[in-house]
Formats: structure tokens, C-alpha cells, sequence
């Protein structure tokens, strides 16, 4: 498919597929999802990630309220650290209004280590659901921050362009930084325990 082909199916301007392509701009998450549905291949993939190039997009089945999501290999610290590695590993099952208001093709579940989230019981083993690319007001994000990932409370300063990463747990203190220097990969919508 010719690019301009591209731009005109997916409703993005000829200029922004070609900032695309060249490499000069990065895709938002909404024109990926867009081109990706286009193209009919995973917007993960497209997005970069280490996923089947097939689209695998989340699917809702109405009689029954239930959602089959992505669950990628990726861990996200809770206390602990981890590194970056979105490889999707299987589906996860949830009901549908526990994301209502968020893209079903932006969900994405992981599973959490450490004790840092205790106090809101997300507990070491438990899966977290996060909207990729969604960043709101204050709550629960799934972070990149020092090349680790982790899901942590965010609390935003506008002002002075700072963020404060906050563990729910009172043994590991408010860590207060530059937003530049926090990658924000979602928003928390829900989590599951996992009884395993």
C-alpha cells in the first residue's frame, strides 16, 4: 500500500505518514490503532512491540460481557525492579465494564512483583490491567522510569514539571522527579488477584 493510500484509509494527513515512515515523528497512540487497522495488523506490533504482526486485537463477546486481552511476558515492579519487555505470552479473560470508558484495543495485562502496592491490595503475583498509551488525571500508572518498569501512584505538578511516584506501602518513601524523566506506558484500570 502506497503511503498517501495509507494516510487517505486511516484518516491522518499525507504529512504525518510520511513523518511516520522517515522516521522524524513518532505515531500517537490513536493513529497507530487507525493504521494498524488498515494495514490488519496487531497495533502492538506497528507500535513496536515484540508481539505477532497479526492483528490479535482484543475481542469482546456481548452475550457474555467478557473481554480477551493481550497478557504480555512483562513484569511490572512493584518494589522490585524490572526491565522492559512487552512480548505477549497468552490471553487474559476480564468483563468488559471492568475497562468501560477505555479502547478495548488499548488494554494490555501484566503481572505485578513486589510489596510496594500492597496498601491498595495490587499484591506480589496479581495482574494488572492498564490502558496502553492512556494518561489521564492522578491514579495508577504502569511507568518506565530509571529503565525499570513498575506500576506506581502518579501525582502530577504542573507547575514546577515534576511527577511524584508513590508506593502504596509506608516502608518505601514519595520519590519526587522531573516528568521528563518518567515514561508513563498507561493508566491502571483495574487489577485481578491471582490466586495461584
Amino acid at each position: 500500500m502506497k503511503p498517501t493510500d495509507l494516510a487517505d484509509k486511516a484518516g491522518i494527513t499525507r504529512g504525518k505518514v510520511s513523518s511516520y515512515l522517515s522516521g522524524k515523528y513518532e505515531p500517537k497512540l490513536d493513529a497507530i490503532y487507525s493504521m494498524a487497522q488498515v494495514l490488519d495488523v496487531n497495533p502492538m506490533w506497528l507500535g513496536g512491540f515484540n508481539v505477532s504482526r497479526d492483528a490479535n486485537l482484543p475481542k469482546y463477546d456481548t452475550e457474555t460481557g467478557i473481554l480477551t486481552i493481550p497478557f504480555i511476558s512483562q513484569k511490572v515492579g512493584a518494589g522490585t525492579q524490572e526491565s522492559l519487555d512487552f512480548v505477549e505470552i497468552k490471553r487474559l479473560n476480564i468483563f468488559n465494564n471492568m475497562a468501560k470508558g477505555y479502547p478495548k484495543s488499548s488494554l494490555v495485562a501484566a503481572e505485578v512483583r513486589g510489596d510496594s502496592m500492597k496498601d491498595v491490595n495490587i499484591c506480589n503475583g496479581d495482574y494488572v490491567i492498564f490502558s496502553k498509551g492512556t494518561v489521564e488525571q492522578e491514579g495508577i500508572y504502569v511507568i518506565r522510569f530509571a529503565s525499570d518498569v513498575m506500576v506506581k501512584r502518579l501525582s502530577f505538578n504542573r507547575l514546577d514539571n515534576t511527577v511524584t511516584i508513590i508506593s502504596e506501602n509506608q516502608k518505601y518513601p514519595p520519590q519526587t522527579v522531573f516528568a521528563d524523566n518518567v515514561s508513563i506506558l498507561g493508566k491502571v484500570v483495574g487489577w485481578i488477584h491471582n490466586e495461584d
